[in-house]
């Protein structure tokens, strides 16, 4: 009798065994499960798990000094990632946000080092990554709070080991980039909270400068009355002026002419005086010869008067009345010719002085009336330069009102901050943009697509560990399709029974509720089952190769789940795989969603039949027996 077993390939269609054992049935339903736990216990999240990745940083910054504060940007920045995503200031000030890495699962753990240490340890995988920070990075980093021309980005330089995990240059780049984002806020936070404090003082200068303006109006409008009264008064001044070079100018002619007419008088009143002198000298003897013929007189009345007629002697006495009378006022007359003789003497001692005075004095006239002509045209002048200067103050008065106005309306235009406005305002423009990411439950991007591989390697282990297509069966009365139904029922029992113990396992990490993890529980349970039928089913009608079909089909599923940049092509693959419904239903059934999880079942149901199809077809085309197999009395399946 030919052995069955005989010529069997170990990963043909009737490889494995048909009788299945409960040491069989506990390593079964142990493959998902041991898929699931190392899955899950690595990849559960890997993002919450930084601090298991060592990288270094290398600060050769050179610390910058401004206002008299040394900067030391490069080692604030590298003790903030050392330290967790703490934000350094330029002031020289750090705050932290985070815990340190040994508590802050969010970071890389950082390794402070040099140049020679970090290229060996990147070599060598020791550090998954090293960022350098260079030179010049403080004086870059604050390089644009001075001149435009000199503004120049810091850059750091990350650079990534060979021989570290696949996502790890990613997560390296996530981590500085966010501790470069934080300090980019912080930098620019502070240089707005300096623009903001900008505008107080430009709020309270244009404040100043519009008081100042209104002061110069106010100075400008009494400077513009002044000059006005100015104009005023030098008109006047010019008009009598004017009078007074007229009146000037006709004295002098008059004082000329006086002057011309008064030159003979010097020689007139000595001439004068000589007269009157000698009038006087008459006149004094006269008035000798009068008084000494009166007294003789008077002898004479008296001895007529003693001796002759009494006619006689009154009238002797009446001629001596007369006579007396007479020397009396030739006496008078004698005394006022000296008196006259004696002034015209003074007078013709003054005469000369006096002529010439009036010459001084036409002279001066003449003066007097070219200054009064040039005073008149100064003050014309005066008055003109006056006005203008009226008018040039009046539109300084307006101009400075308008300008005070317009001052006043800018200190209304230009806001004023608060400290605390200032903090605000700082903060919201250094990021104005803030991504919330609503990311799902811990879990749910990741248990999901374990679990499918899980069920999914099951079902290749349940496979490989039951024969595909029973023997024992195939030369009976037994329908093909009762033997397929028979064998694929089996199979699914047993991925049912790994669905639920992978339910079981995922639920430590998911946390779901009852009612939830019970719908999650039927989901895995129907997706463990169809997959069991499905690897069947290649392995029954493909033999090793729908093994390896499997394979592919895990692998591919686990490229997918892993990340959206995979090429079109094969994402379109991945969507048309057992494995994409799968996966669906488990994250939904994960999410409560019982409704959309079950609705996703269609497809696997399409894949299910198609499996039991195949299953039918490779029991009815082993079920052919070829003659020359035919030994002892017994058929051997071909």
């Amino acid at each position: 009798m030919t052995d069955p077993s005989a010529g069997r390939a170990p990963f043909g269609a009737r490889a494995g065994t048909e009788r299945t054992r409960v040491i069989t049935l506990v390593g079964l339903a142990l493959a998902p499960l041991l898929v699931l736990t190392v899955l899950g216990w690595g990849l559960f999240s890997p993002v919450q798990h930084l601090d298991r990745v060592t990288a270094a940083v290398v600060n050769n910054d050179t610390p910058v000094t401004e206002n008299g504060k040394t900067i030391p940007l490069g080692r604030q920045f590298a003790g903030s990632l050392i330290a967790g995503t703490s934000t350094v200031s330029a002031s020289g000030s750090t705050s932290p946000t985070e815990a340190p890495p040994s508590t802050d699962a969010m970071n890389f753990t950082w390794v402070l080092t040099n140049d020679k240490d970090a290229a060996s340890g990147l070599a060598s995988g020791q550090y998954a990554a090293v960022l350098t920070i260079p030179s010049s990075f403080s004086a870059d980093a604050t390089s644009f709070g001075g001149a435009a021309a000199s503004a120049k980005q810091a850059t750091v330089t990350v650079q990534t080991s060979p021989a570290s995990a696949l996502v790890d240059p990613a997560l390296a780049a996530a981590v500085t980039q966010a501790a470069t984002a934080a300090l980019d806020r912080q930098l620019t936070t502070q240089y707005l909270q300096n623009v903001y404090a900008g505008f107080n003082t430009i709020n309270q200068q244009i404040g100043s400068a519009a008081s100042g303006a209104a002061s110069l109006s106010s100075g400008a409008a009494a400077l513009a009355q002044g000059t006005q009264s100015l104009a005023s008064g030098a008109a006047t001044l010019a008009s009598g002026t004017q009078s007074l070079d007229a009146g000037a100018q006709s004295l002098a002619s008059g004082l000329d002419t006086l002057s011309a007419k008064t030159q003979s008088l010097p020689a007139q009143t000595q001439q004068l005086a000589a007269g009157s002198a000698a009038l006087a000298g008459a006149a004094d003897q006269a008035s000798a010869g009068v008084g000494s013929a009166t007294d003789q007189f008077a002898q004479v009345v008296a001895q007529l008067c003693a001796t002759g007629p009494a006619v006689l002697c009154t009238r002797a006495t009446a001629a001596l009345a007369t006579l007396q009378q007479a020397n009396n006022g030739i006496a008078a007359f004698a005394s006022g010719s000296n008196a006259v003789a004696s002034g015209n003497a003074a007078l013709a001692g003054a005469m000369p002085a006096v002529v010439d005075g009036i010459d001084a004095s036409a002279s001066g006239a003449s003066q007097v009336a070219s200054g009064a002509a040039q005073t008149a045209s100064g003050a014309a002048s005066v008055s003109s330069g006056a006005a203008s200067a009226a008018t040039g103050a009046s539109q300084t008065a307006d101009g400075a009102a308008q300008l005070a106005s317009g001052l006043a309306q800018a200190t209304q235009s230009i806001p004023t901050y608060s400290d605390s406005d200032m903090t605000t305002l700082s903060a919201v423009a250094a990021q104005p943009v803030v991504a919330v990411q609503k990311a799902p439950p811990t879990g749910i991007g990741t248990l999901p697509l374990y679990a499918v591989l899980a069920l999914w390697l099951g079902g290749m282990a349940t496979a490989l560990a039951r024969r595909a297509v029973p023997s024992r069966m195939l030369l009976t009365t037994t329908p093909s399709a009762l033997i397929a139904l028979r064998s694929a029922g089996i199979v699914a029992l047993i991925g049912a029974a790994q669905g639920v113990v992978v339910a079981g396992a995922a639920q430590f990490g998911l946390g779901l509720r009852p009612d939830v993890w019970l719908g999650y529980a039927l989901a895995a349970a129907f997706v463990g089952a169809v997959f069991g039928v499905l690897n069947q089913a290649l392995a029954a009608a493909f033999g090793g190769v729908g093994r390896l079909v499997a394979l592919v089909v895990g692998i591919v599923a686990l490229t997918a789940g892993l990340s959206s940049t995979i090429p079109a092509a094969l994402s379109s693959v991945a969507a048309s795989l057992p494995t994409a419904p799968a996966l669906a239903m488990l994250r939904a059934a994960a999410n409560g969603e019982a409704g959309t999880a079950f609705g996703a079942s269609g497809p696997l149901l399409v894949y299910a039949v198609g499996a039991l199809a195949l299953t039918l077809a490779a029991v009815a085309a082993r079920r052919s027996v070829r003659l020359p197999k035919v030994a002892d009395g017994r058929a051997v399946a071909a």
